[in-house]
């Protein structure tokens, strides 16, 4: 049975989440023979470290338990940190935190700032690392706060579900290429979907700055940045190549993925885009 190696560096509060988002993946892949294998990483230097071939998952929201760590040395270290996880050629996810705080607290103008440049750095980790952001900002947004009866934290049954459901969505859409078939991935991604929350449902998830993108099998709605997103992560695919880290044969399986999901046209275009970009950093260097 193949398993999907996963492993996840989130905050405690983040625990029943991530429970739920491992029943909305398992259940999904019990009929494609697969299965989900986790293990939580303390911190990213141990994340970095996690087996080759593991989706690794990580929420921004493990940034907010030292509030007093001055701004740019946090996005120093992320910025080196992502760099070194990019490096693995492993998929890379990042989770947006609910910008959602009570001002009342003593430190809630505070944590509400530093929630707000972590979202807006987790799109600038995304452009240059590849990386993929699940952005549990926008969804809760979308819904509220009250509604769920939640806030940054996702507590609560509504809010752990909710989160769950987008993580597993997430992590179906963008990180199962080297585990299943892509037939089999429309079908995990399908089952997942069935299964969102209510409250949800009668929400319109798609903010207008989205856009209808792909001339292959999967066309998704997606954010107007993603084309830069793909363009970096196909440098990133393109760097492991030229350096060993990927085989002749794993660059193929890439590319035959690539275009069973975008046509032959979008991914010889993302791949001469990430050609070129290769050539002018080389140049510059």
């Amino acid at each position: 049975m193949t398993q999907v190696l996963i492993a996840a560096c989130l905050s405690s509060d983040e625990q029943p989440a991530l429970s739920a988002a491992l029943d909305f993946l398992q259940s999904g892949l019990e009929t494609e023979k697969a299965t989900v294998s986790l293990s939580l990483a303390a911190d990213l230097e141990a994340l970095v470290q996690a087996s080759a071939g593991t989706v690794r998952l990580v929420s921004l929201q493990t940034q907010l338990a030292s509030l007093q760590t001055p701004w740019p040395e946090i996005e120093e270290a992320l910025s080196r940190q992502f760099a070194a996880l990019a490096e693995t050629g492993d998929p890379v996810l990042i989770a947006t935190v609910f910008r959602l705080v009570d001002r009342h607290l003593d430190d809630g103008h505070t944590r509400l700032i530093r929630i707000r440049r972590l979202n807006l750095l987790a799109t600038e980790l995304s452009r240059e690392f590849g990386a993929f952001v699940i952005d549990i900002d926008r969804v809760f947004a979308d819904i509220g706060g009250q509604v769920l009866k939640t806030d940054y934290r996702l507590q609560g049954q509504a809010g752990a579900e909710l989160a769950g459901h987008t993580l597993a969505v997430g992590i179906a859409t963008n990180a199962l290429d080297a585990f299943i078939p892509f037939e089999a991935q429309e079908r995990v991604i399908a089952f997942i979907n069935s299964r969102q929350p209510t409250d949800r449902s009668s929400v319109n998830l798609a903010p207008p700055d989205m856009m209808s993108m792909g001339k292959g099998r999967r066309r998704q709605r997606v954010s107007t940045v993603t084309d830069a997103v793909q363009e970096n992560h196909v440098g990133w695919q393109l760097r492991q190549f030229m350096s060993g880290k990927i085989g002749f044969a794993d660059a193929v399986d890439k590319l035959i993925m690539a275009v069973r999901r975008r046509g032959v046209k979008e991914s010889f275009s993302l791949l001469t885009s990430g050609i070129s970009k290769l050539i002018n950093k080389k140049a510059h260097i």
